[in-house]
C-alpha cells in the first residue's frame, strides 16, 4: 500500500509511481476454458493439435532415437543412434483428419551425431552395411472412433491432463508373418512371424490447446517401441531383437536442422528433402526383400 503522507515524497510523487508499476506490471495471461476431453469429436480435434494441424498443411518433426539390443540374456547392449524426420501432411474432412506420412532416418554412432552407414556387429562380428530407412507416403485417417491405415494402425489411447500439459499415448501391437522366410533367408529372417509392439507418446501445454486460435500447437514426442532384429542386422533367428527410445518434438521446417544433419539426409535419404516429388511408396521390410532378391538375380 502506498503512504501518501511520507515525508521524502514529493507532492504527487507516491500517485505516479503507483500508476507506473501498474502500467509496467506484464498482464495476466489469457486463461482458455478447458475442453471437453470426454467428447469424442472434441478429443480428435485435440489430439491433432497436438500430433499435427487441424487446419491442414504439412507439420515437421524431428527425434533421437537410441537404438538397443536384447539378446532375452541381461542387460541391454547399446547399438546405435537415429536421426528421425518426419514430414506429415494433413488434410481436414469434417470430424477427421487425414495425414500422409512421409518418413527418414540417418544412424549415427550410439548418442553421438557422427554418422555411420556401416555397423559393427558385436554377435557375429561381422561389419554390415546398415540399410537406408524410408518409411512413405503412406495415409492414415484420424476419426473420432479411431484410425484407419493402410497397415498396422496406432490406437490412440485417452487424453489425460497432469499438471499443467496434456499427454496423448498411442500404442502399436501386433504380430504378423514375415515376408522375409526363414527358408528362402535364414541369416536375414528372424522368424516364420514378426512382432510390433511400439508406443507413442504426444505432450503439449494444455491452455496451447485449448486456445481456440491455434491450429498447431507446441508438442513434446516420446517413443518407446521392441521389434524383431531387422533383416539386415543379419542376426538370424537369434532370440530377442532391438529396443527403442526416441525423443524429439514439432520442428518449423526442415531449416531448423542443424548443417550436419540436414546434410546428411541430403546425402543419404535425399527424398525426405523434396517430398513434392516422392510417389514410390517405400516400407521397410518390402524394400529390403526387394534388394534380397536383386543380389540373387531375381
Amino acid at each position: 500500500m502506498t503512504n501518501r503522507k511520507s515525508p521524502r515524497a514529493a507532492p504527487g510523487a507516491a500517485v505516479l509511481g503507483g500508476a507506473g508499476l501498474a502500467a509496467c506490471a506484464p498482464a495476466a495471461p489469457k486463461v482458455h476454458a478447458p475442453w471437453d476431453l470426454t467428447d469424442k469429436v472434441v478429443a480428435n480435434r485435440a489430439k491433432i493439435k497436438m500430433q499435427g494441424n487441424i487446419a491442414g498443411g504439412p507439420v515437421y518433426s524431428f527425434m533421437r532415437i537410441n537404438i538397443y539390443g536384447d539378446t532375452n540374456t541381461g542387460a541391454y547392449t547399446p547399438m546405435f543412434t537415429m536421426n528421425n524426420m518426419l514430414i506429415d501432411y494433413w488434410t481436414p474432412e469434417g470430424d477427421s483428419f487425414v495425414m500422409k506420412k512421409y518418413e527418414a532416418g540417418v544412424f549415427t554412432k550410439f548418442d553421438s551425431g557422427e554418422v555411420i552407414e556401416q555397423w559393427d556387429n558385436p554377435w557375429t562380428n561381422e561389419k554390415i552395411d546398415i540399410f537406408r530407412f524410408t518409411l512413405g507416403p503412406v495415409t492414415r485417417t484420424y476419426n473420432p472412433d479411431g484410425v484407419e491405415a493402410m497397415a498396422l494402425a496406432p490406437q490412440a489411447l485417452p487424453l489425460e491432463q497432469i499438471g499443467d500439459r496434456l499427454f496423448y499415448a498411442t500404442q502399436s501391437i501386433a504380430t504378423a508373418p514375415n515376408i522375409i522366410t526363414p527358408e528362402e533367408f535364414p541369416l536375414e529372417s528372424a522368424g516364420k512371424e514378426i512382432f510390433v509392439n511400439s508406443f507413442m507418446t504426444f505432450s503439449s501445454l494444455a491452455q496451447d490447446v485449448f486456445n481456440p486460435e491455434t491450429t498447431s500447437v507446441p508438442c513434446h514426442m516420446q517413443l518407446q517401441n521392441k521389434f524383431n532384429w531387422a533383416p539386415w542386422m543379419r542376426m538370424g533367428q537369434r532370440p530377442g531383437g532391438t529396443v527403442a527410445r526416441g525423443f524429439g518434438s514439432k520442428i518449423s521446417g526442415l531449416d531448423a536442422l542443424p548443417k550436419p544433419v540436414l546434410d546428411a539426409f541430403a546425402r543419404i535419404t535425399p527424398e525426405i528433402l523434396k517430398t513434392e516429388t516422392w510417389t514410390d511408396v517405400h516400407l521397410e521390410a518390402f524394400d529390403y526383400l526387394k534388394f534380397l532378391r536383386a543380389k540373387k538375380g531375381e
